[in-house]
């Protein structure tokens, strides 16, 4: 009965928020994106940080992740497509990120699991997460189509060969159909 119940096709509702959830869902992406554009910025290299404490005083981690890089980048393609930012600082912006990106030093395309902001060196142990490299990729994508929809061709390129350079075929177990779950490097050596 479950599985019958499962299986039934399921209506499609549009989403309609009221004005007051509108209003709602813009102060909430007013303040996401106030995050990206205060923190993401030269002093870090133009990455994000990790976190941010507030309290007692204001403490940066300077250190990210794939999966922060890729939700900064979307941040950025959420604000231009919001009105927050406009076509050319949206270009601005990612290019400096994509500049550094360039810079980084990776394993097989990957991107190491943390690197320091200031330095740009990655952090110890050397590690590749297949599940930050998945998340990265996923956005990497979605800017890709988000920057050919803007016409902005040379960038959303420069997002597809990053996306591509990723070897993810020696992070699969072909007997056991699984993903592992990443690569210590010093430990795999």
């Amino acid at each position: 009965a479950l599985g019958a119940y499962l299986c039934l096709p399921r209506a499609r509702h549009a989403f309609a928020p009221s004005g007051e959830d509108l209003g709602l869902l813009h102060g909430l992406a007013r303040k996401t994106w106030a995050f990206f554009d205060q923190y993401v910025g030269p002093e870090d290299n133009w990455l994000p940080p990790d976190n941010i404490r507030t309290h007692p005083r204001l403490i940066v981690a300077h250190r990210t992740s794939p999966t922060n890089i890729g939700l900064a980048l979307l941040a950025h393609a959420a604000a231009y497509d919001l009105g927050y930012l406009s076509a050319g600082r949206l270009v601005e912006r990612l290019e400096n990120m994509f500049s550094t990106l360039a810079g980084l030093e990776r394993h097989r395309g990957h991107f190491y699991n943390w690197y320091d902001t200031r330095t740009l060196l990655p952090l110890h142990p050397h590690y590749v997460s297949t599940v930050d490299s998945g998340n990265l990729r996923g956005c990497l994508i979605a800017l890709r189509e988000g920057l050919y929809e803007w016409g902005e061709a040379e960038l959303a390129r420069r997002a597809e060969r990053l996306s591509e350079a990723m070897a993810f075929a020696p992070l699969y177990d072909r007997e056991r159909k699984l993903f592992f779950i990443g690569w210590e490097l010093e430990r795999d050596k």
